[in-house]
């Protein structure tokens, strides 16, 4: 991934429009299916199978596939690791933490004895995780070339000192939105400061004047943490219905609950102090954002048995029309070598906000071997360059800067997932599965691969019990903490991604 961080913390702190940015509006409109023990054990390639709770929301037309009823509860316990390496240092991080996948009934209702036609009428209520937002990393190196707070100064460059003044008359954080609030923040910790006969032109706390150079005045130790926490949930309201036993409708809707933390600490520490003709000693800026949401969608598919042993599948989902709320806070805490101290808090940000996600189609086939083994495979896709920011009043045009960019820079992308099951005795199946989600960034993001398997055991009063294990297949990706100024490259690192995660789900059928 060659997405920088330095370009999302800008785009994420600037004021309180730009906060909601294109980055936002693709990551509350991807889904990546978490699922129950058995379908993320076959890497949820449930589109022409059905019969799961979970299934529902790849598939309406899975519940008409029940001949009985069914409840599941799916708890699950999933870990992201992290490895940086910044400026010759590296750093590992990992955080696991428990949740809930699934939690799912579904039942039938016989309609008549024929043959033919309408044979049964199928309904279900489920709970289902979309998507998952943990993650957590942290970063540190020596830099004696460059800083966070020169780049500041650098960019800064050209407007008026006196507009970032923070007094009785005048509140910069919303009365002058041509600065960002870490701008304002650093300027009013006497973190920046005017260069000489200048009250548009700024230095660094971190840098030195050498003859006509603005310099770094000597070694920086650079930190950043990053933990975000989260997650895109579902509840599904289904109806589907059985024709022939041949083929197999469902309609869905859908409400979906999106709760998102981001929390982010950026510091800057002089290994000598002396060297700094500011004092300068330390200083660390927090940022931290909340998003939660609600969104409404439709979907339709259909399951068909052409012949003994083939099952096909197809569905369309609606857009997801999502209403967005974000909260956030920025805080600067200076420290200096002569005891000065300064600690200033921005305003809480808060913005309501829409974002209509694409629509979403999906493919599958799979091919049942009696009783003894399935073989499944689905294919999905959305078009995330037609996703559409607008204000809570539907104004597309507040968010024109941002739409032209999603139009520009995001893209069509598929997913591809393929899963098997073998039962080598009535009580006891044996799982595997593979799922790779596409790139929806033309020029930087990445793809993402998992490896899954797991086991079922099923008793004759209708209890069952499955575990499944998923492994996300490692990442790579570039960043930099703040963007390249004058005569200064910022640092690249480099971060490893990868995470598992464990799922077991207990069901009854009756």
């Amino acid at each position: 991934m060659k997405r920088l961080l330095s370009i999302i913390i800008a785009i994420v702190v600037t004021n309180t429009i730009v906060a909601q940015n294109a980055f936002d509006a693709l990551k509350f409109s991807q889904i990546r299916y978490e699922g129950s023990a058995r379908t993320i054990a076959m890497g949820n390639a449930f589109g022409s199978l059905g019969g799961d709770t979970y299934a529902m929301s790849i598939n309406p037309a899975s519940s008409a596939i029940y001949r009985y009823s069914e409840f599941t509860f799916t708890p699950s316990l999933g870990s992201n690791s992290t490895n940086t390496n910044y400026l010759n240092n590296r750093e590992s991080e990992k955080w696991t933490r428990i949740g809930i996948s699934n939690l799912g009934f579904a039942g039938s209702i016989k309609i008549g004895n024929s043959p033919y036609g309408l044979k049964s009428i199928s309904f279900g209520v489920a709970v289902n995780k979309l998507n998952n937002y943990t993650s957590r990393s942290y970063t540190s190196g020596l830099n004696a070339n460059s800083s966070w707070l020169g780049s500041l100064a650098d960019g800064l460059g050209g407007i008026f000192n006196g507009d970032l003044d923070i007094n009785d008359q005048w509140n910069p954080f919303y009365d002058f939105p041509q600065a960002s609030w870490k701008e304002i923040l650093s300027w009013n910790s006497n973190l920046l400061d005017p260069l000489p006969d200048s009250d548009y032109d700024y230095i660094g706390a971190t840098e030195n004047i050498s003859g006509q150079q603005i310099v770094l005045a000597g070694e920086l130790k650079q930190e950043f943490y990053r933990e975000r926490k989260g997650n895109l949930s579902e509840i599904v309201f289904n109806a589907g219905a059985n024709i022939s036993d041949k083929l197999f409708f469902g309609i869905n809707l859908g409400m979906q609950s999106i709760s998102f933390n981001d929390y982010q600490k950026y510091s800057e520490s002089a290994v000598n102090p002396a060297l700094f003709d500011s004092k300068f000693s330390s200083f660390s800026h927090l940022f931290e954002q909340n998003s939660n949401g609600v969104g409404l969608n439709a979907k339709f598919g259909f399951i068909a048995l052409p012949f003994a042993g083939l099952r096909v599948g197809g569905s369309i989902s609606t857009p997801t029309w999502l209403l967005m709320s974000d909260q956030w806070e920025e805080t600067i805490d200076a420290r200096y070598s002569d005891g000065y101290k300064s600690k200033i808090l921005s305003p809480v940000g808060e913005y309501n906000y829409r974002v209509t996600s694409p629509f979403r189609w999906n493919i599958g086939a799979s091919y049942v071997l009696g009783k003894f083994a399935i073989i499944s495979v689905d294919y999905e896709g959305a078009d995330y360059s037609k996703i559409l920011m607008m204000s809570e009043s539907f104004d597309k045009y507040e968010f024109n800067t941002e739409n032209k960019y999603i139009e520009t820079n995001f893209q069509a992308a598929t997913n591809l997932r393929v899963g098997a099951e073998v039962r080598p005795m009535d009580f006891l199946a044996l799982r595997a599965g593979y799922s790779k989600y596409g790139n929806p960034e033309k020029s930087y993001g990445y793809e993402m691969e998992y490896i899954s398997g797991g086991v079922g055991f099923t008793s004759k009063g209708g209890t069952f019990l499955d575990l499944g294990f998923q492994k996300l297949l490692q990442n790579s990706e570039t960043y930099s903490l703040y963007s390249d100024y004058t005569n200064h490259t910022a640092p690249v690192g480099n971060m490893d991604i990868s995470g598992w995660k464990f799922l077991m789900t207990l069901g009854f059928r009756f």
